[in-house]
C-alpha cells in the first residue's frame, strides 16, 4: 500500500564542493579531510554531537593504530586521538594501539577539529533522499525541526555506516545472510577496580583484543546455561577514567538494524537485559558487589548491515596475504573478528601482520560523485571482520574526503580518480602508505 504526498517543493539552503552523511569516526576524518584540502564542507549528523559508535554507543577502545611495534594508521585520526589525550580523555601509551575514550571528550574534541578545519556542522538532521540524474547526485534532502530542507553538493561521502545515500542513490548494495549481532555497551561506577587490576584484566594485550576474565567468562556461561543470564559476548571490560568505573562489552542479540521494527524491539530487549545481567554481576563477583549503571548506549551499538558494491572487493586473502595494491590508501592491523548472532562464540584470527585497504572498496561500481567510508565499504565476510573498527574507518574517513575534495576540484568522478595525486596528497597528510609489509 501506498500514499501519494502530492507536489512537494523543498527549499535549498545551501550550496557545498562536498557533504558527508554521518558524523560517526570514518565522518569525522572525512570532513576534516575534505576541508583542509579546500573544499567547503558541510557534515551533517543526526544526533546534537559527532562521534557515532564512539560516543552514540560507547565503544571502547578505537582499535587499532599499531601493529608490531609501528604505527600504521597516522595522519588525521591519531591527530584527532592526540587532542582527546591533550584533554584528558584517551590513553594513547598501549602498544597494541588500542586507545580506551572517554566518549565525553571525544565529542568536544572531535567538534573542536571540525569547526577549527572550517567544516559546516549540521546536528539534529537526518538524511531522507537525495535528487539524482544519471547516477549523479546533485541535492541531499534532509529532514530536521525545519521540516525538508536540501544542500547542493558536487561530492557526496557516505559515512551513515548503513549504505543510506549509496542505496537512495540507486547504487547495488548486498547484506550478508546472517549478520553480526548488535551490542549495547554500558558503563558501570561502583566497581573495585584495583581487584580487577591485580587479575590483570586491564593490561595492554599486545595486537590482540583485550584481555576477558576467564574466571567472570565462564561463570557467566553457566548461568546462561540454567537460563540465569541473557546471552553474551566477552566481556570485555575496559576501566575508566575515574577510579571505580569501567565500560563493558557484554550484551548482544542477533538482529537488522535496518529494519526500524526489528532494531526498535532489539533496544528493548537489551535494556531490560541490561538491569538483569548488572544485577547477576552484584551477586555474583565481589568486585561488582557495589556497582550501578552510569550509562549505556545512546543506541545499541551495530556491527553490519549494508555493504556497497564496490570497484574492488577486499577479500581474506587480502588481508592475511598483504597485497601491494597501486591503490592504497590506508592500512588495518585488527584481527579478523566475526561473532556469532546465537551463541557466546566468536571467530578469531590473529593477523601477522597489517594489510593494505584499497581505495576501490570505498567506491560504489561506477560511481560519479560518491565515495563510502566506514563499515559499509565492499568486503567479504572475514576481511570485514577486520576492516570495520573504528580506527581503520577513520583512515579510509581521511581517504575518502581527500578524494571527494580533489573530485570537487578537478571535476573528476569518483570512479575515476587521479590515484597517484590521492595517494600523494595523503603522505603529505601524514597517512601511512607503504607496501613493506607485502610478500
Amino acid at each position: 500500500m501506498f500514499i501519494y504526498e502530492g507536489e512537494r517543493k523543498t527549499p535549498v539552503a545551501g550550496s557545498y564542493d562536498v557533504i558527508v552523511c554521518g558524523g560517526g569516526p570514518s565522518g569525522i576524518i572525512a570532513a576534516v579531510a575534505a576541508a583542509r584540502n579546500g573544499a567547503k564542507t558541510l557534515l551533517i549528523e543526526r544526533y546534537g554531537f559527532v562521534g557515532g559508535m564512539v560516543t552514540n554507543a560507547l565503544v571502547t577502545p578505537i582499535s587499532e593504530f599499531c601493529k608490531n611495534g609501528k604505527r600504521i594508521i597516522d595522519g588525521m585520526p591519531y591527530e584527532l586521538m592526540e587532542l582527546a589525550n591533550r584533554f584528558g580523555g584517551a590513553n594513547i601509551s598501549f602498544e597494541s594501539g588500542n586507545y580506551p575514550i572517554d566518549d565525553e571528550v571525544f565529542k568536544l574534541a572531535a567538534q573542536r577539529m571540525l569547526l577549527e578545519s572550517g567544516v559546516t556542522l549540521l546536528y539534529h538532521s537526518y538524511f531522507s533522499d537525495c535528487i539524482t540524474t544519471d547516477g549523479q547526485i546533485s541535492h541531499i534532502i534532509v529532514q530536521n525541526k525545519a521540516g525538508r530542507v536540501a544542500y547542493e553538493g558536487k561530492v557526496i561521502v557516505d559515512c551513515t555506516g548503513d549504505a543510506d545515500v549509496v542505496r537512495a542513490a540507486g547504487y547495488k548494495t548486498v547484506k550478508e545472510t546472517i549478520l553480526q549481532p548488535a551490542t549495547l555497551w554500558f558503563q558501570l561506577s561502583g566497581v573495585d577496580t584495583k581487584a580487577l587490576e591485580e587479575q590483570g584484566l586491564f593490561e595492554d594485550a599486545k595486537n590482540d583484543q583485550l584481555p576477558v576474565s576467564e574466571t567472570i567468562r565462564n561463570r557467566l556461561d553457566e548461568l546462561n546455561r540454567k537460563g540465569e543470564m541473557p546471552l553474551f559476548g566477552g566481556p570485555w571490560i575496559s576501566k575508566g577514567f575515574n577510579e571505580g568505573t569501567v565500560s563493558i562489552n557484554l550484551l548482544r542479540e542477533a538482529t537488522d538494524a535496518s529494519s526500524p521494527e526489528q532494531f526498535t524491539k532489539t533496544e528493548c530487549n537489551l535494556r531490560e537485559n541490561l538491569f538483569k545481567v548488572v544485577e547477576v554481576m552484584r551477586e555474583n563477583f565481589p568486585e561488582f558487589k557495589n556497582c550501578r549503571v552510569l550509562k549505556s548506549g545512546t543506541q545499541t551499538g551495530v556491527r553490519e548491515t549494508y555493504h556497497i558494491v564496490g570497484m574492488y572487493q577486499l577479500t581474506t586473502d587480502d588481508v592475511i596475504n598483504p597485497k601491494p595494491f597501486p591503490d592504497t590508501i590506508a592500512k588495518g592491523a585488527h584481527v579478523i573478528d566475526i561473532h556469532k548472532p546465537d551463541s557466546i562464540d566468536q571467530e578469531l584470527v590473529v593477523l601477522e601482520q597489517e594489510y593494505n585497504i584499497p581505495y576501490g572498496i570505498m567506491v560504489p561500481y561506477d560511481s560519479k560523485n560518491i565515495i563510502v567510508a566506514g563499515r559499509s565499504v565492499c568486503a567479504d565476510e572475514a576481511a570485514f571482520g577486520t576492516v570495520r573498527v573504528m580506527a581503520v574507518c577513520m583512515a579510509m574517513g581521511q581517504a575518502a574526503g581527500t578524494a571527494a575534495a580533489i573530485g570537487s576540484k578537478k571535476g573528476l568522478a569518483m570512479s575515476k580518480m587521479d590515484i597517484p595525486l590521492l595517494v600523494q596528497t595523503l603522505k603529505e597528510q601524514g597517512a601511512v602508505i607503504d607496501f613493506d609489509n607485502c610478500k
